[in-house]
Formats: structure tokens, sequence, C-alpha cells
């Protein structure tokens, strides 16, 4: 009697303790739940972006109510990332994931299918496309996989166009408060400050202070900047009162250049270089032995002095086209980390202004 007894106090027993654990987990998992939708100030939201250049941005927006990861390290080729299991862990715990949105990031499918996170997927609460309301360019009307890795939705590059980072950090920010109104405030104050950075480094502060950056930006996105300053405004051109990037390179403009792959469309459309021919023969295909003879033809008959080759190309073709006609291959990290001493995308395009600035002649 006494051993039943016993067997029935010990059973009772590991009930209790069993429901004690279900209860505290089922706790632990609410608390958790409250907390990814921003319902806590005093704990970090969890944000994963497919890039360096991506992250470098949110974390400007977010200050101090996220953490922020990145998946694609700085010298990586964005096209190819392996799907390691780790990504797909940083994907399960993330409240905000950001990517480009077009179809630059086709790893992430299975990262995200493995992830089983429905917050985060595209068209919920938790999901970022920093490309929304950029003005892609080419764009192409059909898929043709003949002429080599064609984004049907566009050029993805998207990072290289500092003009871009400003709708970025708008899509960023506005997602931000989604998972996390109680901090919306916060969001939209480091969006104007980043916003107001990237027009005066830009367009330099005195044309930011007599005209705002979004007259600037708008009619540097028309190609209209350059004839509004040849106006004359209380009897001197308006030319003389740009500074930022724009007047750094100021001189490069109509210069002509080559480049390894469609990575700077954006870049050259900011800075008015005119790319004249790419060393691959089409996107994503390396380049044959005829096509480099005819680059070396282009670059002799038209003097180019300068290639760009975004720095985790193969490199041998360009130092080979670098012997025989004398131009100058700058090879350049295409995102934030790609070298130690750039960390945000203020620094990289400083550092590409610096590199190409001393080898364009």
């Amino acid at each position: 009697m006494n051993n039943t007894l016993s067997r029935i106090t010990f059973v009772l027993l590991l009930v209790f303790i069993s429901g004690s654990f279900l209860v505290s987990g089922q706790n632990r998992h609410q608390h958790k739940h409250q907390y990814r939708h921003g319902a806590s100030n005093d704990q970090l939201l969890t944000v994963v972006c497919s890039f360096s250049d991506y992250a470098s941005i949110a974390e400007r927006i977010a200050g101090n109510h996220a953490s922020v990861q990145y998946i694609a390290h700085g010298e990586q080729d964005p096209h190819f990332v392996p799907p390691k299991p780790s990504y797909a862990m940083m994907l399960r715990e993330a409240d905000l994931w950001i990517t480009t949105g077009m179809d630059l990031e086709s790893w992430s499918t299975t990262l995200l299918d493995k992830a089983r996170n429905k917050q985060i997927m595209d068209g919920a609460i938790g999901f970022v496309s920093v490309s929304d309301g950029v003005n892609v360019l080419q764009k192409v009307e059909k898929a043709d996989r003949t002429e080599g890795d064609v984004h049907l939705m566009g050029n993805p590059h998207i990072n290289t166009g500092p003009l871009n980072w400003k709708v970025m950090a708008t899509n960023i920010a506005t997602g931000l408060m989604k998972v996390d109104p109680t901090n919306a405030s916060d969001y939209q104050t480091n969006l104007d400050a980043f916003n107001d950075q990237v027009d005066r480094t830009l367009f330099g502060d005195e044309l930011v202070d007599m005209f705002g950056g979004e007259m600037l930006s708008r009619l540097q996105e028309n190609k209209a900047l350059f004839t509004f300053l040849d106006k004359e405004y209380q009897g001197e051109k308006l030319t003389g009162k740009l500074g930022g990037w724009l007047k750094q390179t100021e001189s490069w403009r109509g210069k002509k250049i080559v480049a390894y792959h469609k990575n700077w469309v954006y870049f050259i459309e900011a800075f008015g270089l005119e790319i004249v021919g790419y060393i691959e023969p089409k996107p994503g295909i390396p380049p044959s032995a005829k096509h480099v003879q005819k680059m070396i033809g282009v670059i002799k008959d038209q003097d180019i002095k300068l290639m760009l080759v975004a720095s985790y190309f193969e490199k041998n073709s360009a130092r080979m086209i670098e012997e025989k006609t004398g131009v100058k291959a700058v090879f350049l990290p295409l995102f934030v980390g790609g070298i130690s001493e750039v960390t945000d995308n203020f620094q990289l395009v400083d550092y590409w202004i610096d590199q190409i600035d001393s080898n364009i002649q």
C-alpha cells in the first residue's frame, strides 16, 4: 500500500512539474511575440538585411531600437550567396527582412523557405523592398536568357546611386514603423537626418540651404541640375555654389570609360560618366578571347583611360587588357565592408571617388 501511494505521489509530482514547465514555456513564447512587434521600448527589434549597404542605412534609421545583421559580406558577388543554415536561423528570428525586392537575391528564396517566418515573407508586415519607388534603369521588356544574366525587373544595383539611398531609407523607416509604431517618431527623425546628410554630401551645404534637398534631387533625377545651375542668381551663376560630391567630380562629366559588369549604371548616371563598353560580352558571361580583342580595339580607338571593376570579379581579363592598352583597371568594393576602412555608404562613395579621381586623368 505504501509503495502504491508513493508511486501515485511521484506521478502527481511529475504532472505538476511538467505543467509548470509548459506554462513557463508558453509565457516565454508570448513575451518574445510581444517584443517582436515593438511593444517594449527596452528590447531590440531584430532586423536582417540581404546586403551590408542596406544594413548600414538600417542602423542609422533604427538607432538604438534594433539589432541589425546582414547576410552577404561586402566582398561577395551579390548574385551568388550560399544558403547556409545559419542564415536561415537569422531569418527565423527576424522581425524585419530588408532586401532589394527585385530579382538580385534569388538565393534568398531557399533561406526564407527554411526559416518559416511568415512575418517576413513578401507582402507581410516584416518585409521591406528597398527598391520600391526607385527610378529603375535598364528595364527589359521580355525574358531572354540568351542575353546572359538579364535582370527582368531592371538593373538591381541601386546601391551605387546616392539619391537612391533616400528612397531606400524611406522604405526601411516605413518598415520599422509598421513593426514598431511605438517608436515611429524616432524613425522619422533619423530618416530626416539621414536624407539631409545625403543631400548635403551630394550637393553641398550652400545649395541645400538655398533651395532644399528635394528640389535639387528632382533636378538631378531629371538631368536638369546643371542646366539650372548655369542660370544667374543675384548677379552670378549658381554653378559657383555647387559643393559636395558633384563639385568634386565636376571634371568627370562626359568622360568615357569601360566597365567589367553593369554594376555602375546608377553611379555613372549620378556623376556624368559614360560607359562605352563592358568586358563581359553579356551580363554574367565570362569574356571570350574574341570579345576581349574587341574591347581592346574600343579602348584604343576611343582613348579610354579608365576601367571600373567590382573587386569580386576575376582579375585576369582586366589585367591583360590593362597591359595591352594602357587603360587603368580600378578594382573597387561594391558594398560597405568590402574593405576594412569602409564602414558606411558615405565612406564607400568617398572611396570610389578618390580611387577614380586619381586614375581618370
